[in-house]
């Protein structure tokens, strides 16, 4: 069973710190998702850590950088899956998003999975995975995700709904022994989180993160620790070292052996080799610079 990690976002409503008021109030929202998604994932025997800061901030963004501290704290004497932190949006805009930092396979298969539950719970538009630089995403030493649920300022406030939000964010972290699609059969499965490859229905095997690389009808495929298969997400080999791209079928990106595939990922634009390998700091078989990150130089 997995280790989480769930905070709540800012400080407790009315104190300096606190979410956005408008149609919600982040502040109570985020305190009563995070309660029940804590209790949820210890009912189905996963460890959970529950952080909230109540007080109001003594200096800008103090709440975030105690909530951090005490997150790394724990993973000092425990081995911390994920850590998850949840919010309310704002800006008038409608549906669910998860925001992660860099190129963590972990965080950005978490974060796929968890929007694209939430969207699906509450029938609103999937804004899926951002990446930003907060400040509980960049401090954390364990891999982390930040969920803006829903927006508080818009008729996305209609759909708020605290059980129905906090079981959405259960089904995207826990995997597929805890979904409600008992439903098997032999190769690809598909339910409101993701792809998974079933071996054996009779035994309910299906591959995971401990199979490495599987070779399915001519493409490469790799699976996380709770059997679905990466979508459109990083991933990093360490047994050889390089970053591999998985896209939104699930399939290893590759180039070919005379000319290396280019693709516009968050902002960057990366280059592949026929391997699936991510170019890094040099110049391409076609003559373009990538630097250290596999960004291309412009």
């Amino acid at each position: 069973m997995s280790n989480f990690v769930i905070a709540v976002g800012h400080t407790a409503s009315g104190n300096t710190g606190c979410g956005v008021v408008s149609r919600l109030d982040e502040s109570n929202c985020t305190r009563e998702i995070g309660a029940l998604v804590a209790q949820y994932l210890e009912e189905k025997g996963h460890v959970v850590n529950l952080l909230r800061v109540d007080e109001s901030n003594s200096y800008k963004y103090k709440d975030c950088y105690i909530r951090a501290n005490k997150a790394n704290d724990i993973a000092k004497n425990s081995n911390v899956e994920l850590y998850v932190e949840i919010h309310i949006n704002a800006g008038g805009g409608t549906g669910p998003e998860v925001c992660v930092t860099g190129k963590s396979a972990l965080a950005n298969q978490y974060a796929t999975k968890v929007s694209n539950s939430l969207a699906t719970s509450l029938n609103l538009t999937n804004r899926g995975v951002k990446i930003q630089s907060f400040i509980v995403l960049n401090k954390t030493s364990m891999p982390a995700i930040l969920v803006e649920c829903l927006f508080a300022d818009s008729s996305d406030a209609d759909k708020y709904d605290a059980e129905i939000i906090a079981r959405a964010i259960v089904n995207g972290l826990v995997g597929i022994e805890n979904s409600s699609d008992n439903v098997l059969k032999l190769g690809w499965n598909k339910n409101n989180i993701g792809w998974w490859y079933c071996t054996d229905v009779t035994n309910k095997y299906y591959y995971t993160s401990q199979n490495d690389w599987k070779n399915i009808d001519g493409d490469w495929y790799i699976f996380d620790s709770n059997g679905y298969a990466l979508e459109s997400a990083w991933y990093y080999d360490s047994s050889d070292k390089f970053w591999y791209y998985l896209d939104h079928s699930c399939k290893m990106v590759r180039g070919t052996k005379d000319k290396p595939l280019w693709l516009w990922i968050d902002s960057g634009c990366y280059s592949f080799n026929e391997h699936g390998q991510m170019h890094c700091n040099c110049v391409t078989l076609d003559g373009y610079r990538v630097d250290e990150s596999g960004a291309w130089v412009k």
